[in-house]
């Protein structure tokens, strides 16, 4: 008896090739990071139905999600981790994606993907002053002000996060909005689309090889991604119970942190911007831009895609490693090695 097709059925090619399921071959960092996103949105329902985007309220709520109601503590850690998780995890598929050189004849999916990462920095941005407390008060101000170099639209994107001159009521409303309602809904639909365009081009990018049996997405790819899945779920739930989302004390706009720091994600640029405005606030984050934009146009090595580190691509292999490794040396250096006034201190 034939089996009647589903939606997943839908999203997968009939045969893969065996190499597919090598762990090797893609890490499981899309289902991971799938796995994050469906936990992202079942958690926030459940947030939003507590929450009050209030200046008044904003932070009582936090507190009685974290300690009175019933399974808040584990469905806000769920939340926090998986917002991180996810980010981290887009960063690492993206890098995955540009060593295997995997963008080649996919440029419309690179795009796509990178519009998803941006996304998700805008969701972890909006969401990080929800708890409206101290810390997250000043690092959305500090972000903020970041944003305000960037070329052109930097003053009317900052008037945009904040809904005016400075953090305040309409910040809190504006950022719970985005993050609430407009944001998940366009990663939804990027998503799909991302999802889509692997479809349509085949599934996963590997260099042909003609004796490399195929073999049937049913069962064995499905049982691969749930394995995945599976795991992925269970780390965050056991890191749930193991680790506090973190809720400081009230948001005291009178009385700054020194020093205060934008999200983790952004601190890089911040420790830039300290040495040069300019640098850090302007030409970096172009750079950034126009490099992985561009990158998949100008690579005119020979090697197919879906190869890990191919000769012939040393050059750019290097060059985005070298960027990759310089953020997260700025963001370690922002965060460990910045004290009272932007001071270098000793980590210990």
């Amino acid at each position: 008896m034939s089996r009647t097709r589903n939606f997943f059925d839908h999203l997968h090619v009939s045969q893969v090739r065996s190499r597919v399921l090598h762990p090797l071959t893609s890490l499981g960092l899309g289902i991971a990071s799938l796995t994050c996103l469906a936990t992202l949105f079942v958690t926030g329902f459940t947030l939003f139905l507590y929450y009050v985007p209030d200046q008044a309220q904003a932070y009582e709520r936090i507190l009685h999600i974290s300690t009175t109601l019933r399974f808040g503590r584990l469905i806000r850690n769920l939340h926090y981790l998986s917002a991180n998780g996810l980010l981290i995890l887009a960063f690492l598929h993206m890098s995955r994606i540009f060593f295997m050189g995997s963008y080649k004849r996919r440029y419309l999916n690179w795009v796509y993907g990178l519009t998803l990462l941006v996304l998700i920095l805008f969701a972890n941005f909006t969401g990080y002053l929800l708890p409206w407390d101290q810390i997250s008060y000043w690092a959305i101000k500090v972000g903020a002000s970041l944003a305000g170099y960037f070329p052109l639209l930097g003053e009317t994107l900052q008037t945009f996060l904040l809904g005016g001159q400075d953090v305040g009521p309409e910040t809190l409303a504006r950022s719970f909005a985005l993050h609430a309602g407009i944001l998940p809904f366009l990663l939804l639909v990027f998503t799909s689309l991302h999802l889509w365009r692997i479809r349509k081009d085949g599934g996963l990018a590997l260099p042909e090889a003609a004796d490399e049996e195929r073999i049937p997405t049913i069962p064995w790819l499905y049982r691969s991604e749930a394995a995945v899945a599976m795991l992925t779920l269970a780390t965050l739930i056991a890191l749930a119970l193991l680790i506090d989302a973190p809720i400081f004390e009230r948001a005291d706009p009178a009385h700054p942190p020194n020093p205060a720091k934008a999200p983790w994600y952004f601190v890089g640029f911040q420790e830039l911007v300290s040495y040069s405005a300019v640098i850090g606030g302007i030409l970096m984050p172009l750079f950034w831009a126009a490099f992985l934009l561009l990158a998949p146009r100008l690579d005119r090595s020979r090697s197919c895609g879906g190869r890990w580190f191919a000769k012939d691509r040393w050059h750019w292999n290097l060059a985005f490693a070298l960027l990759l490794i310089s953020q997260l040396v700025l963001i370690y250096i922002g965060l460990y090695l910045r004290g009272p006034n932007w001071q270098l201190v000793l980590p210990f």
